[in-house]
């Protein structure tokens, strides 16, 4: 039997995704001057889109902290009854010999993958016969491809943020985080392709209209004011990918982190200067909102009842700092599996993840992390954290910021 917040986060899912297929001809195509003289607009989207998104949000941040022990006792006593193999996974949960990944997973990749050659398609078809009209054969055809490759790029704005929430309704629906991030790397595979085609294809056409030095400058003679943010915001997508190679992202992390948070404002900044449209506010702002809610209230909520001195011991025989955080109300409840992130002030301004070893029933009060020192880089942030520490005789209380608790309630997968 399917839980009643799955089913409506389900639903809401589902209602969002449907909208997706339909708003160009709702709202694009058809272009009734109600929708935007009447701001009918904005009650659609807020009908199909905004409130399915919030709703599932708020049953989802309701289930992880008012419903997550029912959720954990429910899932352990289903991987610790005695059963088949086939009981314990369910046919969603089932991984493919190959990649390793889930049948879910595939499924939302499908989805995606469906709606991008949906919106390219449709787009370009839709708009081919105009654009020959105006401009004839050939321009026509390449700047309909122009036009199909930026709707595209639009689509993929509204999820690419909702991908890396730390607290998404995907999770709810049995998602766990590190199977979400995956997608997320791809899809930001899928914008650059999608604006390395708008780029080349809309540059062409200006090249065969003869306006490529008029258009593409800081100038107000044409489209120059409007188009160079748009390069700027193509930059900062081909950066961002670049840094995000495994070779990259794993030698020098801190680094691929700035690039990619420099990197997404310049895009999304760029994308409002080059395309200032109200339309462009319909895709983006709900994810954007998300985000910020998602990153930006947890710490918060932390620093009014985290204390933020934590103490700190280095066991030197075993390479291992045990650091305790203390708060004056007791935690919402925490379990095997959960960590939280951490940033000590004066080694940087990066959240390093590290699993609770504490267990929460006997002790709702503290949050204890034990931490492996890892001293062969020289540029190794555990290193310079315990020269921090104090010993297990004599602790020493560091100035600490926590962000959590993060984790997964249903462990079905076990």
């Amino acid at each position: 039997m399917i839980a009643l917040p799955s089913l409506i986060i389900g639903m809401c899912l589902a209602v969002f995704s449907a909208w997706m297929f339909a708003d160009y001809f709702i709202l694009w195509k058809t272009k009734i001057k109600t929708h935007y003289v009447w701001n009918e607009m904005d009650f659609y989207w807020s009908i199909v889109c905004l409130i399915p998104i919030l709703l599932g949000h708020f049953v989802t941040i309701w289930g992880n902290y008012f419903r997550a022990n029912a959720q954990f006792q429910h899932s352990i006593a289903k991987i610790t009854t005695p059963a088949q193999q086939k009981q314990h996974i369910s046919f969603w949960e089932r991984h493919d010999a190959r990649f390793g990944f889930t049948v879910k997973f595939w499924c939302a990749t499908a989805l995606i993958v469906v709606m991008n050659i949906y919106w390219f398609i449709l787009t370009t078809v839709m708009s081919r016969l105009e654009y020959v009209k105006t401009y004839g054969y050939n321009q026509g055809n390449v700047r309909a491809i122009a036009y199909g490759s930026s709707q595209a790029i639009l689509l993929d704005t509204a999820f690419i943020l909702f991908l890396v929430l730390r607290r998404s309704m995907l999770h709810a629906l049995g998602f766990t985080y590190p199977e979400i991030i995956p997608l997320h790397r791809w899809l930001g595979v899928a914008m650059l392709v999608w604006s390395t085609i708008h780029s080349a294809f809309y540059s062409a056409w200006l090249i065969m209209a003869g306006k490529f030095k008029s258009d593409i400058a800081f100038t107000d003679k044409s489209r120059g004011t409007r188009n160079m943010p748009g390069v700027f915001a193509w930059i900062g997508v081909v950066l961002m990918a670049f840094f995000a190679l495994p070779q990259f992202r794993r030698m020098i992390y801190p680094v691929f982190l700035y690039v990619h948070r420099v990197g997404t404002f310049v895009f999304f900044v760029g994308l409002i200067m080059h395309y200032p449209s109200v339309m462009l506010w319909y895709y983006m702002l709900p994810g954007f909102v998300l985000f910020l809610i998602d990153r930006f209230v947890p710490k918060i909520i932390q620093a009014r009842s985290i204390h933020p001195n934590a103490t700190c011991a280095f066991n030197t025989d075993a390479d291992i700092i045990r650091m305790k955080f203390t708060s004056h109300e007791p935690m919402k409840p925490y379990y095997p599996g959960d960590y939280i992130t951490v940033q000590i002030p004066g080694l940087g301004y990066i959240y390093h993840p590290f699993t609770i070893a504490s267990y929460w029933p006997e002790d709702p009060h503290s949050i204890t992390l034990y931490m492996r020192v890892f001293g062969e880089s020289k540029f190794s942030w555990t290193k310079d954290l315990a020269k921090l520490c104090g010993t297990d005789e004599k602790r020493i209380t560091i100035r600490a910021n926590v962000d959590g608790v993060f984790g997964d309630r249903r462990h079905d997968y076990l």
